[in-house]
């Protein structure tokens, strides 16, 4: 899960933004497990976290 999750944050309209923090293990720990409950893709899950 976490390496399709790092794959989406690769993205160019992503990957700016994440590169610039600080602590990119704990933020995929975090977006790993919050992933683990919900019933759409990555994508539309980080489009959800990222943008709320």
């Amino acid at each position: 899960m976490r390496d399709l999750i790092k794959k989406e944050l690769s993205k160019p309209s992503i990957h700016i933004m994440f590169k610039d923090w600080a602590d990119q293990e704990q933020i995929l720990d975090e977006l790993e497990a919050g992933y683990v409950s919900y019933g759409g893709s990555i994508e539309e899950y980080l489009n959800h976290k990222l943008n709320y």
